[in-house]
C-alpha cells in the first residue's frame, strides 16, 4: 500500500528544513568572522537571520564588532532582528486569523 502524498511530502520538506536549520548558523558570523577573507561566505554570512540576532545579542551585551562598510542587518543588528520577526508576523497574523474566525483549517 502506497503512503498518503502529504507524508511523502512532509518527509521531503523536514529533510530540507533540517539541512537548512544545520547549515544556517554555521553559515553565520557567530562561526565566520566578520573580518574574514571576503567572498560568497562572507556576504552569505551578513545577510544571514541568525547574525543579525547574534550581533544583536552581542550588541545588547556591550561587545559588538561591527566592521566598516557591512551590510545594514550587521550595522543595525537590534532592527534588523526585530524586522526579520515583524514584517513576517504583520503580514501573515491578518490573513490566519481571518480564516480561524471562518472556521478554515
Amino acid at each position: 500500500m502506497d503512503r498518503p502524498r502529504v507524508l511523502r511530502e512532509g518527509r521531503r520538506h523536514r529533510r530540507v528544513l533540517g539541512g537548512t536549520t544545520f547549515l544556517l548558523p554555521l553559515l553565520s558570523s557567530a562561526c565566520i568572522p566578520a573580518q574574514g577573507p571576503s567572498g560568497w561566505p562572507c556576504t552569505v554570512a551578513e545577510r544571514n537571520p541568525v547574525s543579525a540576532m547574534a550581533t544583536a545579542l552581542r550588541d545588547l551585551f556591550g561587545n559588538a564588532l561591527v566592521p566598516q562598510g557591512a551590510a545594514w542587518p550587521v550595522t543595525h543588528p537590534v532592527a534588523g532582528s526585530l524586522a526579520r520577526w515583524a514584517v513576517p508576523l504583520t503580514v501573515s497574523v491578518p490573513f490566519a486569523v481571518r480564516e480561524y474566525a471562518h472556521g478554515r483549517s
